[in-house]
């Protein structure tokens, strides 16, 4: 039975189930499951945090459509309100909101919106000082911590007591006005760890870790209630106060703000291992960093090597957004590199997405087998790598001690178990693929069509959950392979069409029971 625990019962049971991350955490299957993340969600985004205006989105998504590199998604950073959290546009910064998203959605580019937990009465980089509604959120006692106002990094102001029925619904009202066709949701930011340890809520007294759940559920809710294809892009665990959001409220978990240096490359791995260890599904890389100092080009390929084998890729910072971040600044080598990883995540859209409706049904996280000492894992079972995290190309690791394992580069088979030395230039890392696979990708000039790229070792059989759309909704298929006898038979509860890769072999075919 998949049982749905509340925010602060979910989060005791998470605090429970580790003490350190040297050993893997064990999390019991029913006890808590991460949602689906939308098929969309499974690819590229990207931010600035410099211009903060239409000018400078838009400039940023042009940049990249132009060279021919996929973007998915553009994140709204701060600020873009007229106050925090006014929910009002500012027009001087976007003058034309409605124009600006409608304008991305019509080339696949859908908005997310930044946004924090506090009402401010001072800010430091908005239109207004403080947000028109901030006296209603004295008045009506919205406020938790009693109401009183304290310094974050925007300013000083209430955070929302959203524990308190009339305060969320308080809350939710104005995000109708932005949450408009071409949002597809919200970057949710971290400002509840400004609030003490304990404090009082409408609940009683609370702690800042139980209360935090309470903010991460609200905007997770109204998001799927309004959009479920939406997403909400949220804190698992994270160096800056532990775990945030729930796991059943998290649909694309982010990490973030470490440096574009090899640094803040191995802490961010540190945070994400440490997130799949504890159940979150869908983990994204936020590729370059966000603080200084910004990436050079070996840090930065490296970053998008690493992101593209995890859920999405998340580029932008205040580390160079216009420089460090766009890879054909680093030259054409990095620029095609760069390419190459945005399109191969976007080919495994159907493979990760997958793994993520399989985690959602019996637990687990899409990033499995984590090595942290050897900076390694899989995505999904049948997909291995590890990161490059240092200017010395030349990297020696271990491969899974279970299975034969394929050199995606030079098709070499190795042992299970077996050490890997080797020296990865600029546009490749290590990549392997477990032999007896059968990985379901997307292919961007034929939409709706699944390929199944097989990897031949005696009897295959792999059980799929595929994408209807866009969406979450998904169908449920079977592929079998027998190598001895070359036969391939697929049985699917929903018409399609595929194609299959064996070798040098293509089988193209429609309907839901095939045999070749």
């Amino acid at each position: 039975m998949n049982i749905k625990k509340s925010g602060p019962i979910s989060l005791a049971l998470l605090l429970t189930a580790a003490a350190s991350l040297a050993q893997p955490v064990h999390i019991a299957p029913e006890t808590m499951c991460p949602p689906i993340t939308p098929a969309w969600a499974f690819s590229h985004i990207v931010w600035e945090d410099s211009l903060n205006n239409t000018a400078g989105a838009e400039s940023l998504v042009n940049g990249y459509l132009e060279r021919g590199i996929p973007v998915d998604g553009v994140i709204i950073d701060s600020p873009w309100c007229t106050a925090y959290n006014s929910f009002e546009w500012d027009s001087e910064r976007y003058s034309d909101p409605a124009a600006m998203t409608a304008g991305f959605l019509e080339k696949g580019v859908r908005t997310i919106l930044w946004l924090t937990g506090f009402v401010n009465e001072k800010s430091a980089d908005t239109q207004q000082q403080k947000a028109p509604a901030f006296e209603e959120v004295e008045r009506m006692r919205y406020g938790a911590n009693h109401c009183q106002s304290i310094d974050w990094w925007k300013g000083k102001g209430i955070h929302i007591d959203f524990t308190s029925d009339a305060a969320r619904r308080w809350w939710c009202s104005p995000l109708d006005k932005v949450f408009t066709e071409g949002v597809y949701g919200w970057k949710v930011d971290q400002g509840e760890i400004h609030l003490p340890a304990h404090f009082d809520t409408s609940k009683g007294m609370m702690s800042n870790e139980a209360f935090r759940h309470y903010y991460y559920d609200t905007m997770f809710d109204y998001t799927v209630k309004n959009r479920p294809d939406g997403i909400t892009i949220a804190r698992p665990y994270s160096w800056q106060g532990g775990l945030a959001s729930a796991v059943e409220k998290n649909n694309m978990a982010w990490c973030g703000d470490f440096s574009g240096s090899w640094d803040g490359l191995c802490r961010q791995i540190n945070d994400i291992y440490r997130s799949a260890r504890y159940g979150y599904g869908a983990i994204a890389c936020e590729v370059g960093g966000f603080t200084t100092p910004k990436p050079n080009a070996a840090q930065f390929i490296r970053y998008a090597q690493f992101g593209c084998m995890t859920a999405c890729m998340i580029n932008g910072g205040m580390n160079g957004p216009f420089s460090a971040h766009l890879p054909w600044t680093h030259g054409q080598e990095i620029e095609e590199a760069y390419r190459w990883c945005v399109n191969w995540t976007k080919s495994l859209m159907p493979y990760k997405f997958s793994a993520v409706v399989e985690v959602h049904l019996h637990g687990g996280s899409l990033i499995k087998g984590t090595n942290l000492e050897e900076r390694s894992h899989l995505l999904g079972g049948d997909l291995f790598t590890k990161a490059i995290t240092s200017d010395d190309s030349k990297v020696t690791f271990h491969l899974p001690g279970e299975g034969e394992w394929i050199d995606y580069w030079t098709g070499r088979k190795f042992k299970a178990g077996e050490e890997i030395t080797r020296e990865y230039p600029l546009n490749q890392f290590p990549l392997f693929i477990r032999s007896g696979a059968i990985i379901p990708m997307a292919d961007a000039a034929q939409p709706g069509k699944y390929t199944f790229r097989i990897y031949p070792n005696g009897k295959t059989v792999r059980c799929f959950h595929l994408p209807k759309g866009d969406g979450t909704e998904y169908f449920d298929c079977t592929v079998s392979y027998d190598e001895k006898k070359g036969r391939l038979v697929l049985d699917s509860n929903a018409d399609a069409d595929f194609v299959f890769i064996v070798g040098k072999r293509t089988i193209s075919a429609s309907g839901r029971h095939i045999e070749k």
